[in-house]
């Protein structure tokens, strides 16, 4: 008996578009904790496919293989209409992450960083961080940036930030 890979394949890929198709504020919270589903992703040379986005963060400094960009960040919608964020606050870097709604994008300039929640569908900034030095994290529950943490929120934004 032969099975068939194809509806095994079309129900893990409609499992995956479900989980991103769910606006950022209709996620349930388990107990008050928020249920981000933040996964970091690694930056191309060019142009890549981000779920239903395809995310263009501007020329890199290697061709091949970048380690940063310029921006600014093009986000194209599958029916071709795009929308442009220019952060203005120096260069991308990583680590970046998406929840499949919301982009997160690490940004320096002059030795100090920041980090930016944006909006897939408008580009628009959620949530941008102060300045800091050091390394950035992201788990389901909190945003680490250099010493400071950043709590969640229901909307998986950064709301408060933890001693």
């Amino acid at each position: 008996m032969r099975i068939s890979r194809l509806p095994i394949l079309v129900l893990c890929l409609s499992v995956l578009c479900l989980a991103t198709a769910w606006p950022a504020g209709a996620r349930a919270p388990a107990e008050g904790v928020p249920a981000c589903n933040y996964q970091p992703f690694e930056p191309g040379p060019s142009r890549m496919r981000m779920g239903w986005v395809t995310l263009d963060l501007g020329p890199g400094d290697n061709p091949r293989t970048p380690e940063t960009w310029r921006g600014p960040i093009i986000m194209t919608r599958p029916d071709r209409s795009y929308c442009i964020t220019d952060l203005h606050t120096g260069v991308l870097q990583r680590p970046f992450f998406t929840d499949g709604q919301n982009f997160v994008m690490t940004t320096y300039a002059d030795e100090q960083q920041a980090v930016f929640f944006i909006e897939a569908a408008t580009c628009r900034v959620l949530w941008k961080s102060p300045a800091f030095s050091g390394n950035v994290a992201l788990t389901a529950t909190v945003l680490h940036t250099g010493r400071k943490a950043w709590k969640l929120g229901p909307r998986c934004l950064p709301e408060t930030d933890l001693p």
